[in-house]
């Protein structure tokens, strides 16, 4: 019951409503709905493969930075280990010449040789209280200012520690950058029996330029900054020639700041690589995925939009036409639909509609139509043959009155009289057969012609008449009193309006198209608004007044023919009117066996 009730309701609903729910149901909403979701997690995967990238750019920086450090221990340890360079550093030296002998015997390519071997460290130098030993080339006495240095004195007031990463900053005038970061070793530390006389350091000099080019390599989506166990900054990307500042802090724990430690062991122990994030690579980005979503849902809309418009139109179009056009049945308007029908289930309805209002109007034209239109027929030929009876009166009569007249006028010799007489007796006589005979077309013509001599006889010279006929129309069977009553329309309405010169021409004439039989006058013709107004008349189902015969000789046709005759009424180029009917021949032939009977 519920699904029932459910249904009529979704059938109460307009089909325009319809189309726009199923759109924004099933089209629009999802669609929006999937880019917006997709937009959602592309976001999100973006800014998760942006933050991966940047972690692993900073492990890679931390792994180099890390790795040139270790290179610096490794060289301090091989530095430290060799017995040769340490006996000459611990001895004691009684003159300078003497110290230059053993720097030029021993000391002279000790550290030297390093450099080339090891890109990453920029200078190599070791520093001893042996005060015998003459300063310069890579090996110095320590004095008091020197203890107070920026690198020696955190390593003196903290002893115990054979490694140390110092960033700090030489005064000006020392040759080198300004900035520094140094591996720095005490050198006692690595002998454990034997003590040695001087204590010593070793102060190895990284290469600030070979840093800086790490931090700044993914300068365009990360800035790194190199923070000591002091969380200063000694070195950031893009910031050559910057001195040792304090670190910020207060956004370490944001989500766009990553801290990575440089590693675990004593002399890195506290150094962090700070990496943050370019918010502006990571705005362009979710731009450039923003827009390529939005053009994706644009066209996932547009096209899907514009394709569903179009065959919801081709589909709502023809069913509007076709409700409109089953409307007006209901007015008994039985028009075709017009339109291309289509091979859809549409186009096989709209189809099926127009066969059956063919089937209808067929129905009603050769059925309902024919039987008013024949019983109209047959109540015009009662009404005929009454007008016929009625002014017949008494034929019995009127013969016997003829014929005493006709005795008369011949003992007195009155031909004339006589001829006229006899014709006007076959005349009656022919006015008592029914109206629906079917005659030959010679014997019609003698009926006219003795109408003609009648008329000729009463206007004398003033009239005459002229008969032209195509002997193979002699024989042709046509309906009675069907050239006569044209023959006496001529004389009556063209004739007498003019003075003499009155002249009647009937012709008969068999051609491949049938039967023309035209009967024309020399009167004064006819306007064509008349004229035109009479054509309509005569072919109305109303009565009209004047010219019957005009209407009774066409609907004897019509009777026989149906509406296949042609009948014309014309003015004559010299004047005059004409009228004329045409029968066609295959007409002429299905009536030929059925005499008094019709088509």
């Amino acid at each position: 019951m519920k699904n029932r009730l459910f249904s009529n309701k979704i059938n109460d609903i307009p089909l325009n409503l319809k189309f726009l729910m199923i759109y924004l149901l099933c089209i629009l909403i999802p669609i929006i709905g999937i880019n917006v979701f997709f937009y959602q997690q592309n976001s999100d995967n973006i800014r998760i493969r942006e933050q991966e990238n940047l972690r692993k750019s900073m492990d890679r920086a931390a792994a180099e930075l890390h790795s040139m450090i270790d290179e610096s221990v490794a060289v301090s340890h091989s530095i430290e280990g060799d017995d040769s360079l340490n006996e000459v550093l611990d001895k004691t030296y009684d003159s300078p010449v003497s110290s230059y002998e053993s720097y030029d015997s021993v000391l002279r390519n000790k550290l030297k040789r390093y450099m080339p071997v090891y890109p990453n460290i920029l200078e190599i130098r070791i520093y001893t209280y042996n005060h015998t030993i003459q300063t310069g080339n890579n090996y110095y006495v320590i004095n008091t200012p020197e203890e107070k240095s920026p690198w020696l004195g955190p390593l003196l007031s903290q002893p115990g520690h054979a490694f140390r990463v110092i960033a700090y900053s030489e005064a000006s005038g020392t040759t080198g950058p300004a900035k520094k970061i140094s591996v720095i070793s005490d050198m006692d530390q690595g002998f454990s029996i034997v003590k040695p006389q001087y204590r010593k350091f070793l102060r190895i000099d990284l290469n600030v330029d070979k840093i800086y080019d790490i931090l700044s390599r993914e300068s365009d989506s990360l800035q790194l900054e190199l923070v000591n166990e002091q969380n200063q900054v000694v070195a950031e990307s893009g910031g050559r020639g910057k001195s040792v500042y304090d670190a910020d802090m207060s956004d370490w724990a944001k989500g766009d700041v990553f801290v990575s430690k440089l590693g675990t062991v004593s002399y890195v122990q506290g150094w962090k690589l700070v990496g943050r994030a370019n918010n502006d690579r990571i705005t362009t980005l979710l731009d450039e995925a923003r827009r390529s979503i939005l053009w994706l849902a644009v066209i996932s809309t547009l096209i899907p939009s514009l394709l569903i418009f179009v065959m919801l139109r081709s589909y709502h179009y023809r069913i509007k036409k076709l409700a409109r056009h089953m409307d007006r049945v209901r007015n008994e308007r039985f028009d075709q639909v017009t339109l291309p029908e289509g091979k859809d289930e549409i186009g096989g309805l709209i189809n099926t509609y127009n066969m059956m209002t063919r089937k209808i109007n067929t129905l009603i034209n050769d059925v309902y139509k024919l039987e008013i239109h024949q019983k109209s027929l047959e109540v015009e030929r009662v009404r005929m043959e009454m007008n016929m009876l009625q002014s017949q009166m008494n034929p019995h009569f009127l013969f016997n009155t003829l014929n005493a007249l006709l005795v008369v006028a011949t003992k007195n010799g009155y031909k004339d009289v006589t001829e006229i007489i006899k014709s006007l007796s076959l005349l009656l006589r022919r006015l008592l057969r029914r109206a629906d005979d079917l005659v030959p077309l010679k014997e019609e013509l003698q009926f006219t012609l003795m109408y003609l001599q009648i008329e000729k006889f009463r206007f004398g010279d003033r009239f005459d008449y002229v008969v032209d006929i195509d002997p193979l129309a002699n024989d042709v069977r046509v309906p009675i009193m069907s050239i006569q009553p044209l023959a006496e329309n001529a004389c009556k309405h063209g004739l007498q309006a003019i003075k003499g010169g009155g002249a009647v021409r009937i012709e008969a004439r068999m051609s491949e198209r049938g039967l023309t039989v035209s009967v024309a006058d020399n009167g004064i013709g006819m306007e064509q608004e008349a004229l035109d107004r009479i054509q309509q008349a005569v072919r109305s189902e109303h009565a009209m007044e004047g010219h019957v015969g005009l209407r009774n000789v066409y609907r004897r046709l019509e009777l026989f023919y149906h509406e296949s005759v042609q009948f014309r009424m014309m003015n004559g180029p010299e004047g005059g009117l004409t009228v004329s009917y045409q029968i066609p021949l295959h007409q002429l032939e299905n009536n030929q066996t059925k005499p008094g009977t019709a088509s």
